[in-house]
């Protein structure tokens, strides 16, 4: 049933030929020093300053804003070994100072 012709033969035998790989010569050492062209100069890129730089005060959150507060609040407090009677002063006088820090000028 699968008879194949002449013409079917020849193309499997083509097909089925060893493919041989060229050689090739390698390039010779070139001195480089002995170019015309000269010395090469590395090219100068600018340098781009960074986002940060441009916008002096990011956006903070509220809950950064309270952490920066309690953190400012509990140092004061511990210069003072934690004396009682001055929380909420020292979380008014942090607020004030957090909040003129992060207002922009």
């Amino acid at each position: 049933m699968n008879k194949r012709s002449g013409k079917d033969d020849e193309k499997m035998k083509k097909a089925k030929k060893k493919v041989v790989k060229k050689k090739v010569s390698k390039k010779k050492a070139t001195n480089k020093a002995a170019s015309p062209k000269g010395p090469v100069r590395k090219k100068r890129v600018a340098r781009v300053a960074p986002q940060q730089a441009t916008t002096p005060h990011p956006e903070v959150s509220p809950r950064e804003r309270y952490e920066m507060i309690a953190t400012m609040a509990y140092y004061r407090a511990e210069n003072r070994n934690f004396e009682a009677g001055h929380e909420m002063d020292d979380w008014i006088e942090c607020e004030h100072i957090v909040d003129q820090m992060l207002a922009p000028k």
